[in-house]
C-alpha cells in the first residue's frame, strides 16, 4: 500500500507538497503538480487517513444531513420523493466540493449536537424539520453552521431555503376555481402542526375567499400521510352524500393515493374527482391519469442551500440569511373542466 512519501517521490515533490494538494490547498501548488499528484495518487488508488487529516486540518470534509423522525422512521422518510430526491442532489453538489454526507436521524436536539462533536462535521443541513421547540433549540445551539429546509423563524438568526408555499396552496386552488369548481377540498399530513403545510392551507383558504367561498368541515382531511392516507381521503370520499368535486392535496403521493382511492371505488378522476398534487415528484408523472400538481425546483433548492452552507463555513459572521424560491403549476390530466361539462358544477 502506498504511502504518502511514495506518492511524493514518485511526483518529485515535498511531501507537504502533496498534503498541500489532498488538503485542497493550491496556493504555493502550481496546477500542473497539483495534477500529476493527482494522478499518482489515483493510479495508487491512495486513500489519505481522513481521522488524521482532520486532526491536523481541524477539518473533517462531512457535512451532516438531519432527518427528524416524525412519520415512520427515517427510512420511510427516505422514500419519500420530494426528500430522497432533495438528500440525492445534496450528496451530489457536496460531493462535486469534495465533502462526504452524513445521513442522520435524530428525535432530540442532543442526539445531533452529540455527533456534531463527535464527528467534528463542518456544517449540517436540516430537511423537513417538524417540532418547533426541537427546531429551535438546534438553530440555537449548533456549532456548526447550519442551513435549514422549509422553515424559517422571523426572531432567529438562521440560515433557510424555504418554497413560496402560501402562493402554492393559492394557486392550486384558483386553478381549480377557474376550471369551474366550487366544492373543493384540501388533505395533508397536518394542517396546523407544520408551517409549511399551515401556508399551503392559507393559500387554499385565501383563493376561495376571493370567490366568496368557505370550505366545509367535512372537506378538510388532516392527519392524512402519502399513498395510505390519500386512500383513507378516497374511501372518506366515497361515504359522503355532498362531497367536493376537487381536492387540493399538499403532496404528490397523497394526491396519487386519493386519485387511485377513487378510481377503485368507482368515481371516475378527473370526471367525478379532480385532484391536485404539489412537488411534481416522479409518481406525478407515471400514475393514470397524469397529475396535475404544483411543482418546485428541487435541485435549485438544493444549490441554494448548499452555497448558503459554504459561505457561512467560509464566514463566521454569515449566519442570517432567508431564501423563498418560487413555484410554479404543471397541468396534466388530473383536473376536469366543468365549466364545460354540463354537469357536476354548482351555481
Amino acid at each position: 500500500m502506498s504511502t504518502i512519501k511514495d506518492i511524493a517521490a514518485e511526483a518529485g515533490v515535498s511531501v507537504m507538497t502533496v498534503s498541500n494538494v489532498i488538503h485542497n490547498n493550491y496556493a504555493r501548488v502550481s496546477p500542473a503538480t497539483a495534477q500529476r499528484v493527482r494522478e499518482i495518487m489515483a493510479r495508487h488508488q491512495y486513500v489519505p487517513n481522513m481521522a488524521a487529516r482532520s486532526l491536523i486540518s481541524k477539518f473533517s470534509h462531512i457535512i451532516a444531513v438531519l432527518l427528524p423522525v416524525w412519520h415512520g422512521s427515517a427510512a420511510s422518510m427516505l422514500l419519500d420523493p420530494y426528500t430522497g430526491q432533495l438528500v440525492g442532489y445534496l450528496e451530489e453538489l457536496l460531493r462535486e466540493k469534495q465533502y462526504y454526507v452524513m445521513v442522520c436521524s435524530f428525535q432530540q436536539a442532543d442526539e445531533v449536537l452529540t455527533l456534531q462533536q463527535t464527528w467534528q462535521m463542518d456544517g449540517m443541513i436540516l430537511v423537513l424539520p417538524h417540532e418547533d421547540a426541537i427546531t429551535r433549540d438546534l438553530i440555537q445551539r449548533a456549532q456548526a453552521p447550519l442551513v435549514v429546509f422549509d422553515r424559517y423563524y422571523e426572531d432567529l438568526p438562521m440560515l433557510s431555503v424555504c418554497l413560496n408555499d402560501r402562493l402554492g396552496g393559492y394557486t392550486a386552488t384558483r386553478y381549480l376555481l377557474e376550471k369551474g369548481h366550487r366544492k373543493i377540498g384540501f388533505a395533508a399530513p397536518t394542517i396546523y402542526e407544520s408551517s409549511v403545510i399551515q401556508d399551503r392551507f392559507q393559500g387554499y383558504l385565501s383563493a376561495l375567499s376571493e370567490y366568496h367561498l368557505q370550505t366545509k368541515k367535512d372537506w378538510l382531511f388532516d392527519g392524512v400521510v402519502h399513498q395510505e392516507g390519500g386512500e383513507a381521503v378516497a374511501h372518506a370520499l366515497s361515504q359522503m352524500s355532498d362531497r367536493p368535486t376537487a381536492i387540493v392535496a399538499t403532496e404528490d403521493l397523497l394526491a396519487c393515493g386519493i386519485l387511485k382511492g377513487c378510481q377503485e371505488r368507482g368515481m371516475q378522476v378527473p370526471e367525478d374527482m379532480s385532484v391536485v398534487g404539489f412537488d411534481d415528484s416522479m409518481p406525478a408523472q407515471l400514475i393514470t391519469p397524469r397529475l396535475t400538481t404544483i411543482a418546485q425546483d428541487i435541485r435549485q433548492k438544493a444549490a441554494t442551500g448548499v452555497q448558503q452552507l459554504f459561505h457561512a463555513m467560509e464566514d463566521a459572521t454569515y449566519r442570517n440569511a432567508h431564501a423563498v424560491l418560487d413555484i410554479r403549476l404543471v397541468e396534466r390530466q388530473s383536473v376536469w373542466d366543468i365549466r364545460h361539462a354540463g354537469a357536476g358544477a354548482d351555481s
